[in-house]
């Protein structure tokens, strides 16, 4: 809040208090209506205005006993209640001035105290705020990160299977190099966004696949079901289900017959998307299997921002056999 901004709070705060107490006196003594109006303004803003000054002054240093200093002024105020009936009562039957003078050092007080609860309510929220803030900056610097990683990810796994074609199968490298192209399009552009439309998503699913299945060629028997999508307006976070659907076809090419077995289901409702994902492969030893240094990345990714996208709202399990591997994955608005 701005220095202009909390003139005019104060402002506004100091007019309807007078405004009330003037309304308050007018109807049971209209004669002294003005100076009583004005003297108890003048006590009750003077003492809400300094106990909100004087928690930022003196009690800042107390605010880690946030519970023993709210206690504090929670009796202040109770005191002052008390004290300010009392010596009413006193006052209704006779006047005097140390009765008189002590009512409005209570009420001073009891002000003062309801300005330092403010003060100290205000500046908790404010901290509050402020974590939120940074904890809302690091997590989408870190999905940032983790998306701006995944691209180079994905093009290293594809340009390694153009290489393998380019010796092997020639012939089929220049359609591969024209899918390359429309997916690496959606890499560059949209998937900086932290989320895209379900529809995109989905094109860029099928452009990968028709991408393998020139690969793979009659190798290749695959299902797809994305009949059950009702809502591509949907969003979710960009290249989240590329690292299943590429991370099965990558491990379906260690299977021992000559058919490679990949199913991909995906549907979705008002509230949530269901993605199932199942592919064929042989399972090895680990001490056989060659330990590739950027092994597990994409998964390992695909984790991180789940949980930073959808804490306590997704479900990710992957179960694998001998000859089967499968992925079955749940989002939740």
């Amino acid at each position: 809040m701005s220095n202009k901004q909390k003139i005019v709070v104060w402002v506004v705060l100091t007019a309807i208090v007078f405004s009330l107490f003037w309304w308050l006196c007018r109807l049971a003594m209209p004669e002294i209506s003005l100076p009583f109006a004005i003297g108890i303004t003048t006590i009750v803003v003077g003492g809400l205005f300094s106990g909100y000054h004087a928690f930022k002054i003196w009690f800042k240093e107390l605010e880690q006993r946030h519970n023993t200093l709210v206690v504090i002024l929670a009796c202040g105020m109770l005191v002052s209640f008390v004290g300010i009936g009392i010596l009413v009562n006193k006052m209704i039957a006779k006047t005097e001035f140390m009765e008189f003078s002590f009512t409005v050092l209570l009420l001073f007080f009891l002000n003062f105290c309801i300005g330092a609860l403010v003060g100290l309510v205000r500046n908790r929220m404010k901290r509050r705020i402020e974590t939120a803030r940074r904890e809302l900056a690091h997590s989408k610097s870190e999905l940032q990160l983790l998306q701006s990683q995944l691209s180079p990810h994905f093009l290293f796994n594809t340009l390694n299977n153009v290489y393998g074609l380019s010796i092997t199968n020639h012939e089929k490298v220049p359609a591969l190099l024209l899918k390359l192209s429309e997916l690496l399009r959606y890499t560059v552009y949209d998937a900086k966004e932290l989320f895209v439309q379900l529809a995109h998503e989905v094109e860029y699913l099928k452009n990968y696949i028709d991408f393998e299945k020139i690969r793979l060629g009659n190798r290749l028997n695959l299902k797809l079901n994305f009949d059950g999508i009702r809502h591509e307006s949907f969003e979710i976070p960009p290249m989240l289900l590329i690292i299943f659907v590429e991370n099965a076809f990558k491990h379906s090419r260690e299977t021992r017959g000559e058919q490679i077995m990949i199913d991909i289901a995906l549907s979705n409702t008002e509230d949530e998307v269901v993605f199932s994902i199942k592919n064929s492969c042989f399972k090895m030893a680990t001490d056989a299997l060659p330990q590739e240094k950027h092994s597990g990345f994409g998964l390992e990714s695909a984790r991180k921002r789940l949980n930073l996208l959808y804490e306590n709202r997704y479900t990710l399990t992957i179960k694998e056999s001998e000859n089967e591997y499968t992925v079955n994955l749940k989002l939740k608005r």
